[in-house]
């Protein structure tokens, strides 16, 4: 499949290191950390913990999990499309979400996005066969319960749900349907509960403007320039037991998030990214009212429209900072005794992406390194203690300062004894990595 493709050739970045240090941690480390801050991704961080124990943590099995998400996202999509809308409908969707640049580029992370899509997708066809076939809404349940479990915003795919179900007319389904689904909220309400005063984590996200809806437009129907065809094929579509179950997908997630996020931002796009596969259906609908050879030639357009955005997403560039080459720096230019200063305590993240670069530093401002995810530090009037006997320090400052920093004093501080203390440190080196600088200094003699 595509989205399995170059899969180790960007680096990790901050994201993707943290779920590997997740990973790598010893359970009682890993729970306590989970209480202070992202307990939301926890079901994630502990399959990741087994991936990592099964099959390492290079860059490919971290990402691994991401890839069969997006497999399954495709797969169950074509099996959904069949179903709804036959043969070719099916083929046409499994192959729209195949060769979506925006699902093909979190597949290429190690973070759960594609997981929650491919949960979404399979939580729809076992609905759909329980309105159809008078299944058991168990595993539809079941399905529920892990989606929402694995990436809470997901669960905002529950209403669209609502109306597919309502939409049937049947009270009797939509009681076993409200029962199954009430049963499977409840461990989802439980980590909602723990997951409500960590919100702050996401104090960064930014209120949604006229870009990000283009920029959302643009993911959900794959490339800017399949937008229009993907308008017009939608609206082609006749097939209403499609539309009943696609259209609520496709359109109450990403608004009902895009209006609350007025208000308190919430919205990033990737917490949408499971409807993608409800406008692939749609488009599939469209797709199938052509002849094959008007629909092959238009799908065809699509996956060569997309395959510029594919070869982008794997470059380097295309992720916020480049930790890979931030190694590369430190391991190549670092010896005995050395000693690392990260400026932003977030920083110490990129020793959990490529810890072996690290191994032989001593990380002079740390004071427990398992407190939170990114460790903590000695206090700020304790810093000159440290840096005693000190000779040569790599000082990593990544080049965007957080908006809002509870660390702002204590980072002047290292400003203040390292970066601009000519008196005392020379600067004997500088490296640029994407995202940030390394310094070198070294300590003006006489030594203390």
């Amino acid at each position: 499949m595509i989205t399995a493709a170059g899969l180790d050739r960007p680096a990790l970045w901050r994201d993707e290191a943290v779920t590997a240090g997740m990973a790598r941690r010893p359970l009682d480390s890993f729970f306590s950390v989970l209480g202070q801050i992202d307990a939301v991704h926890g079901l994630y961080y502990l399959v990741m913990k087994g991936v990592v124990a099964l099959f390492g943590d290079g860059e490919a099995a971290l990402r691994a999990p991401s890839v069969l998400g997006a497999v399954l996202a495709a797969g169950a999509t074509a099996e959904l499309g069949r179903r709804l809308g036959g043969t070719r409908t099916g083929l046409f969707a499994g192959l729209l979400v195949a060769v979506s640049p925006a699902l093909s580029r979190y597949a290429q992370e190690a973070r759960q996005y594609t997981l929650a899509t491919g949960l979404a997708v399979l939580a729809t066809l076992l609905l759909v066969l329980a309105l159809r076939e008078r299944r058991s809404f168990t595993w539809y349940g079941v399905t529920i319960a892990l989606l929402g479990l694995l990436h809470l915003f997901s669960l905002l795919l529950v209403p669209a749900h609502l109306v597919t179900v309502l939409l049937r007319r049947d009270r009797l389904l939509l009681l076993r349907w409200a029962a199954a689904t009430s049963a499977a909220l409840a461990p989802c309400a439980a980590l909602a509960a723990v997951a409500l005063p960590q919100s702050g984590q996401v104090s960064w996200i930014e209120p949604p403007d006229a870009v990000a809806v283009t920029d959302m437009l643009d993911g959900l129907a794959g490339t800017p320039g399949f937008f229009a065809f993907s308008v017009v094929l939608i609206l082609l579509g006749r097939n209403a037991g499609l539309w009943r179950t696609a259209a609520p997908w496709m359109v109450l997630p990403p608004l009902f998030l895009l209006v609350v996020s007025l208000w308190d931002p919430f919205y990033v796009f990737r917490y949408v990214l499971f409807c993608v596969p409800a406008v692939a259906l749609l488009v599939a609908a469209g797709l199938d009212r052509l002849r094959w050879t008007a629909g092959m030639p238009v799908l065809l357009t699509a996956a060569l429209l997309a395959l510029p955005a594919h070869q982008q997403m794997r470059q380097p560039s295309e992720r916020a900072d480049d930790l890979r080459e931030l190694a590369r720096i430190i391991e190549t230019e670092s010896g005995p005794g050395d000693a690392v200063v990260f400026h932003y305590t977030s920083s110490r993240r990129a020793v959990s992406a490529y810890p072996d670069a690290y191994a032989g530093l001593a990380d002079v401002l740390a004071d427990r390194p398992d407190e939170g995810l990114d460790g903590s530090e000695v206090p700020a009037s304790r810093f000159t203690e440290r840096l005693a006997g000190v000779r040569r320090v790599f000082y990593v400052d990544h080049s965007r300062k957080p908006s809002a920093s509870t660390f702002a004093e204590p980072d002047a501080v290292k400003e203040s004894l390292i970066h601009y203390n000519r008196a005392e440190w020379v600067r004997t080196g500088r490296w640029l990595f994407k995202g940030g600088s390394v310094h070198l200094y070294e300590r003006r003699p006489p030594f203390t």
